[in-house]
């Protein structure tokens, strides 16, 4: 059986990931980005063109 240490060594710091795993990272939340903006600006356009048709009801 060992004795406990004095002064136990620090805990070891975890490695970066590769640097082709970051690129797949990144290149993943870009994609992702696009496809949110492209669903958002065809939502925004149906919604303009729905509030155009109820002010057209409206007269």
């Amino acid at each position: 059986m060992t004795a406990p240490q004095l002064f136990p060594k620090p805990a070891k710091r975890m490695k970066q990931p590769p640097k082709d795993f970051l690129r797949e990272q990144l290149a993943t939340a870009a994609d992702e980005i696009i496809r949110l903006r492209a669903e958002n600006e065809h939502l925004n356009q149906r919604m303009e063109s729905a509030r155009v048709a109820l002010e057209g009801e409206a007269l």
